[in-house]
């Protein structure tokens, strides 16, 4: 009885197994189709779209990508700033800004804070730790309408600095904190213990000792942030109507290509030119980002 049990749940083993495969294959095949799809439409001819738009291109039409290019002229309009006009180039110096500096100013505040949360007993740093928790897993909805009001009292509504410099609105909360939290408690004291002996203060011991050691993680998950920062549109839709990045430009492209005189196969040239500095990041630091992502045991 216990020898035919066992084999019974050795065969509804590999039937689960069978089947999350075929999940996961299915699923990754459906992700890879897309982009397939959109590669060999970018280099159609708008007639051979329209005559069939899953067919394979009869010639590569490589002019799509240079013409989406020329194409790509958003409009823009704002009380604040006026009317501009944003090119490919402008729209790409928008986004090499916003997909640095927002990660970065995020990240080194939330370093800061992890840090000190991590390497000091202090009163109200478990309130603050599991406030942060609890920011991070409740869902909160219907505060957009009061960070417009105060976005707005504070001169923050499209302004890109002040957006920049106040981005890191959750440095003590978040899977970011989190992770870094866990880095800094991973590293002993005995480092910042010794830096103390030697004279060193506070400040020095965390810029000169504590923070270099961290910089493989940091990397990681600015890395990480870069890339979901660079696809960013809905901050520019919302709080900076009168720029443009080249993830809010395509927004627009799209929606309106008609107007701009494209089709479909040049608004997907416009795509694949908008995805291609994070594929190319990513393939280059892929082992930095699987290797260093990982959350041990967390602890308050």
């Amino acid at each position: 009885m216990k020898l035919l049990q066992a084999s019974g749940n050795k065969v509804l083993n590999v039937i689960v197994k069978i089947f999350v495969m075929i999940l996961m294959i299915s699923f990754c095949f459906s992700l890879v189709l897309v982009i397939f799809w959109m590669l060999y439409t970018a280099l159609k001819s708008p007639v051979e779209y329209f005559e069939n738009s899953f067919a394979l291109p009869k010639t590569l039409r490589w002019s799509n990508f240079s013409e989406a290019i020329r194409l790509l002229n958003i409009e823009s309009f704002s009380q604040k700033r006026g009317y501009i006009v944003y090119d490919f180039g402008s729209m790409l110096v928008v986004s090499v800004i916003w997909a640095f500096a927002v990660p970065f100013v995020s990240l080194f505040y939330t370093l800061m804070v992890s840090y000190v949360m991590a390497k000091f007993k202090w009163v109200g740093r478990n309130f603050i730790y599991f406030l942060g928790i609890f920011v991070m897993l409740m869902p909160i909805y219907g505060s957009t309408g009061m960070q417009m009001v105060i976005r707005k009292a504070l001169n923050m509504y499209d302004n890109l600095f002040m957006t920049v410099l106040f981005s890191p609105g959750y440095c003590f909360s978040g899977l970011w904190f989190m992770l870094l939290y866990a880095g800094w408690q991973a590293i002993p004291m005995d480092y910042s213990e010794a830096a103390a002996i030697d004279g060193a203060g506070h400040m020095k011991t965390m810029f000169l000792i504590m923070i270099p050691m961290m910089i493989p993680t940091f990397s990681a998950v600015f890395l990480v942030n870069f890339l979901s920062t660079w696809n960013d549109y809905n901050t520019f839709l919302l709080w900076l109507p009168s720029y443009v990045n080249l993830s809010y430009g395509m927004y627009l492209f799209q929606e309106d290509a008609s107007r701009y005189g494209a089709a479909v196969p040049q608004v997907m040239a416009g795509f694949i030119i908008c995805m291609l500095p994070t594929t190319i990041i990513y393939v280059a630091f892929q082992k930095l980002i699987s290797t260093k992502l990982t959350v041990g045991g967390i602890k308050g």
